[in-house]
This record gives C-alpha cells, structure tokens and sequence, in this order.
C-alpha cells in the first residue's frame, strides 16, 4: 500500500475581511523555516496577486529551492482587469463564487484568465506550473488546463454543505479521481470521458466525524480535518488519523491526505498545529510509514498507474473518541457508500451515484450567485436528511421486523484492488457485505433481514430546509438541489433531481412500494443504474 502525503501550502497576498490584521508573509516564512528544519518538500501553490507582489519574492525564491511552485486558482482584481474584464467584487480578493473563482465567468471569459496567470506564472519562473488547485475548478476550466497547459495534477475541497458558500457533497471521499469532461466533481466512467488530470481531495477528512458534524453536536466546535486551525492542531487526533488512515487494511489502490494551511489564517492561529505536524510528518517519513510528495509527483505517479479512476477505500474501526462508532466508506467510478456501525446498529448513512451524462451547474453559463453547487446524485445522505432536533438519524438501516439488528462485532477486510468486504455478526446470525466497483451485495443467514430507509421526508423535498445549519458567517448563501421524485418501478428504484434521472436495480431481493429492500435466498445484491 502507498501511503502518500501531501504538504499544500497555498499564498494568498491580502485577508481584506474586517477585523483581521494578518502578516501574510509570516506563514509562509515559518512554513518554509519548518519544512526545511525537517527535510520536508511539498507544494506551495500562488494565487495570482502573491505571484506578482514583491513582498513574496524572496520568500517564493526561497521555496523554490526545495518546493514545487504551482497556482492557486482563485481569481483577483489584477488579473481579471488585466484581460479587460470588469471586477465586481468587494475586496481585491473576494471569495464569493460569482467574482472569485474561475466559475464566476463565462466559458470564453475563464480561459483569459488561466491564459493570464499562465502566462505571468511562464515570466516568473520560466516555466508553466505542473500542478494547480483552487477550492473547485469546473471541468471547462480543467479540461483546457489539460489540452493547452499539460497540468499533471490539481486539488480540490474536501466534501462539505454550505462552508463558506462552497456546496461540494457527493464526491470521492478520499484519494484522488480522473473528472468527468461534463462534471468536474464526477469521476469519469471511462477514458474517453475523463479529463487526465487527477484531483486530489484536500484537507484531511474524518472518516466519520467530518460528514455530519455540522448537524449533530459530537461535543466539539472544531470542523474534523487535518487543517492546523481545526482539528489538525490536536495531537492527539492527529495522531489518531494517521494512525487509522494509513494502517492496513485501508484504502484499496492507495492512502492519501493533505497537510499544510492557507496563509489567510495567519500564523497566531495555525502555528502550535504546524509546529507539531510538520515534524510529525518527518518521523513518519523516516518510520517508512509514509512517503511526502509534492502534488505534481503525486500527479504523475497516479496518471502512470492507473488509466481511469481506482476504487478507493477509507475506513475507521473505532471512530476517534467514540469507539463504539465504525465507518467504512467504498468509491468507484460507479458510486459512493458509507455504512456506519453505531452501538451495533448499522445503516448506510451516505450513497451517491456518479453519471457522466450529469452536469454540473456551469458547464456552459457562469455562476451568478455568491454560494455555489457541485454534487453528485443521491440516494441517501444521512447529513441533509436527518433532522437531529426530532430525533431523526436519515440512513438505510439493517433491520429485522421493522427493528434494527443489534450486531456484536465488526470486521473489515481487502480482497483485492477492487473489492472489500464488511463483516456483521449478531446473536441472530451474520450479514457480509462485498463492495465492487458496479454495486454491492448482502450475503446474510438473519432471517427476514431487510434494508429499511429512514429521512426526514421534508428535508429531502427541500420543503423545510434550514439553511443557516450548513452556512457560515463568511457567506449565508446556500446553493443545493433537493429530490423532485422518487418511486419504485419494479425491482428498480428511481430518482430526479434537477430534471436528470437515474435509479439503483435491485438486482436479487424484494423491493417495497416504501422502498424497503428485504433479502431474497438470504442475498440483497444492488446495481448501479444509469439514465433511462
């Protein structure tokens, strides 16, 4: 297993939000100071204005010695009068989706401005970058990065609802995925359909605390990621997630995470987190437990290894601080899952399809609002779903009866680059269910053993969604679709959202009218289903 980290560290020149006096230079200067004292190379990616401004210089020459240079693909006042466009936004940098990102333009508009920090990246260090990152570039962007620049590879936010007005839920939880030419977030099902350059999922994701912790109170404020401002400055949590992400067995093709911080945070905020985990990386390094790559190497050993997208796994047997909590998520080309042990009582807690036919929002148009969407197509998402005020958990539960199994022990194993397998035993018999990259099936001797969904029914129309649950005071805008149907036509289950169809087969099993799946010879076996 390759266990590969990641140090990003990604520039920007001002932090223009009131009340905050930040030295911008100092982050990177300790950064640098750090990773040196270590041994460490990594990735420090520019925004276009801490390209151009002299007060980076020495210090981005400095990182140059050592460090891969890549763009940060926020867009900027200088940079958008620079091709003669006109800058509505309320800052030099504004993080608002319609002015500060490359989405915010139309089409013809957004290669401009990759043409135009291309081309100053090219004056500065006589090169174009290998590598790019930006919270989310859309496929039109990618897909000329690819074609015009050759980008090796480029990262991108970890999933989330409403964070800053950055909706991205649905996607590869984990690792990194080829996109789809019409859904940046999608993981292409094939090559011709795939942009070739892999993106990796950034921040460091709690394999179970990050999901929903902005609906449940697990007794924490902190949002659970490896981010040195967050959970990330704990040691022991830190401690905890690499233990659990890089201990076998977990992650099918290969494990990954990102470590590092944006500079807007300053150094008061992120310094004790980086001043631990930097040297921590070191001795994990030097443990052969890891291997620290900047995030073009990265690019490129994924792109000599694998031709499309691998099913990837991410996996905790005991949740941090809460070991009575299993996790395990699976993602392949076809779809994503996550099934959760809590107490004994297991659901599916998360199940997206992925369809290369589904676009994403600006495709073809520029994003007019502050907040944005990328997303996938779901079947069951267990933190949009739930309404924790009424007690409401939204899953797919294990049940008998109507009455949830109670199962006593819980096993997680590999069996190969493409499949794993989660083991249930119980007082009333076991159920094994086997991951694929098509679907997933249930072997099990419990006798009337059947898959029961649970939601807030107005949550998934939409009909009583609070948005303020999701957002944050750096943007109250909420961007989300919600269900416009859903029924059963036979064995298949069916869906719309955003008027573009797809459904799951229930390929061995009986399936309800409420959707309740039950085991047919002691096996429920489900397909993916594409588009009618």
């Amino acid at each position: 297993m390759k266990n590969v980290v990641n140090i990003i560290n990604f520039i920007r020149a001002i932090e223009p939000r009131p009340n905050r006096n930040i030295d911008m230079q100092l982050p990177m200067r300790e950064q640098i100071r750090l990773m040196k004292e270590n041994c460490l190379t990594g990735t420090f990616l520019l925004q276009y204005d801490a390209m151009i401004s002299p007060d980076f210089a020495s210090l981005i020459d400095e990182a140059a010695e050592f460090c891969e240079i890549g763009l940060w693909l926020e867009v900027v006042q200088p940079q958008v009068e620079a091709v003669g466009l006109e800058w509505r936004g309320r800052y030099p940098w504004d993080w608002h989706n319609d002015v500060g990102f490359l989405i915010g333009y139309e089409p013809h508009e957004r290669r401009l401005l990759i043409d135009e920090a291309m081309e100053r990246f090219k004056e500065r260090f006589g090169r174009y970058p290998d590598s790019v990152g930006s919270w989310h570039i859309d496929a039109v962007s990618l897909k000329y990065l690819e074609d015009k620049y050759g980008i090796v590879a480029s990262c991108n936010c970890r999933d989330q609802v409403g964070t800053d007005g950055y909706t991205m839920q649905g996607g590869y939880y984990n690792q990194a995925y080829y996109p789809s030419v019409n859904n940046m977030f999608c993981p292409a099902s094939t090559q011709e359909k795939q942009i070739n350059i892999p993106v990796f999922r950034m921040l460091g994701s709690d394999p179970f605390l990050a999901y929903d912790y902005g609906v449940f109170d697990y007794g924490f404020r902190s949002v659970p990621s490896l981010e040195a401002v967050h959970l990330g400055g704990r040691e022991d949590w830190v401690e905890w997630f690499t233990d659990t992400l890089f201990g076998e067995p977990n992650g099918l093709c290969f494990q990954y995470t990102q470590a590092g911080q944006e500079n807007s945070f300053g150094w008061q905020r992120m310094g004790k987190g980086i001043e631990y985990q930097f040297p921590y990386i070191a001795k994990l390094k030097a443990e052969g437990k890891i291997e620290v790559m900047t995030l073009g190497e990265s690019g490129r050993w994924f792109r000599k290894n694998y031709k499309t997208t691998p099913a990837a796994a991410l996996r905790t047997m005991s949740a941090w601080n809460r070991p009575h909590i299993s996790s395990v998520w699976y993602y392949s080309r076809s779809y994503r899952i996550n099934i959760v042990v809590d107490s004994g009582v297991a659901r599916i807690r998360d199940m997206y399809l992925f369809d290369d036919e589904y676009p994403e929002h600006y495709l073809s148009k520029r994003c007019s609002s502050t907040a944005c969407e990328f997303r996938n197509l779901p079947i069951m998402d267990g933190s949009l779903y739930s309404n924790a005020e009424d007690n409401v958990v939204a899953g797919i539960y294990f049940c008998v009866g109507g009455k949830n199994v109670v199962w006593k022990d819980t096993k997680y194993s590999e069996i190969s680059e493409r499949t794993a397998v989660l083991t249930l035993h119980s007082d009333v018999g076991d159920a094994t269910v086997s991951f694929d990259e098509c679907g997933f099936e249930i072997f099990t001797d419990v006798d009337g053993l059947a898959l029961v969904p649970q939601y807030d029914t107005d949550r998934v129309l939409g009909r009583s969604f609070e948005e303020n649950k999701f957002t944050n005071n750096n943007n109250r805008q909420l961007a989300l679709s919600f269900i416009e149907a859903a029924e059963v036509r036979g064995s298949r289950i069916n869906f719309r959202i955003n008027r573009f169809d797809y459904g799951i087969e229930i390929l061995e099993g009986k399936v309800d009218r409420d959707m309740t799946v039950s085991a047919d010879n002691g096996r429920i076996r489900v397909g993916i289903a594409k588009k009618e």
